[in-house]
């Protein structure tokens, strides 16, 4: 306790690393050059950004859900001292797209069903992306996927330039760089929530219904923010560099 109290006098606060990708030099020197260029391409547009992170029936790494209190081991339960967990652990594949207008319409998937080409270009872009701009965004805005191949295979390329579905060119799009894209953040935020208070799913249908209905209750102005934060974050970049270089 003298040094929690230390501590708090100093101002001295626990802080959670946060992962960043290792980078070759060639990514870190075209991380800033491309973001400048983005950044004077696009300055006046708003960003739409997709992706898709798994969600699994339990979530240890979430804060809170790892740890208990008890002023006595041995008299404490294992049903509070340990958590279970399968080896291969059923889980199931969100994908969306986020924007200052909120939040597009999901696709959720089972453990085992990736998101490959195909499903990309049907699924998400035609289904769900196309829509969500279209009922959302006029022409002041530019979408921006990560440069995964699939997000620039040809056919999927083709299908956005005949909506007329502005993007970012593969040659402007940096590698490697997801903390610039704010929908990182909303993934963390989502996943709070989805897993309150130590919550766990019992099965895949019961997880899919919960992360349903935590998108329905997101805050719009939360997301307004997330969305908006991309600029500041290459505008950032762009002045001074990836975390490695400052």
């Amino acid at each position: 306790m003298t040094v929690n109290d230390s501590l708090k006098k100093l101002n001295i606060k626990a802080r959670k690393k946060k992962r960043i990708p290792q980078r070759t030099a060639k990514q870190i020197s075209d991380a800033k050059r491309l973001c400048s260029r983005l950044y004077w391409k696009f300055s006046k547009r708003c960003w739409i950004i997709d992706d898709e992170s798994y969600f699994t029936l339990t979530h240890s790494t979430i804060n809170g859900n790892n740890t208990f209190y008890t002023s006595n081991i041995g008299d404490t339960p294992p049903s509070v001292k340990f958590s279970t967990k399968k080896k291969f652990e059923a889980k199931v594949l969100v994908w969306l797209a986020i924007g200052p207008n909120g939040v597009s319409q999901s696709l959720i998937k089972p453990s085992g069903l990736a998101i490959n080409g195909p499903v990309y270009l049907k699924e998400c872009v035609q289904e769900r992306l196309i829509p969500y701009i279209q009922a959302n965004y006029d022409e002041n805005y530019v979408f921006w996927p990560d440069k995964a191949s699939l997000h620039y295979a040809n056919n999927v390329l083709n299908h956005l330039r005949q909506k007329n579905i502005h993007f970012v060119e593969k040659d402007d799009n940096p590698s490697n760089l997801p903390e610039a894209p704010s929908i990182e953040d909303f993934w963390d935020i989502l996943k709070g929530k989805v897993y309150a208070n130590a919550w766990k799913a019992e099965n895949t249908r019961q997880l899919t219904n919960c992360i349903k209905l935590c998108l329905r209750n997101i805050d719009r102005d939360l997301v307004q923010r997330l969305a908006e934060g991309t600029k500041k974050r290459i505008d950032h970049i762009r002045r001074h560099g990836v975390i490695e270089s400052q």
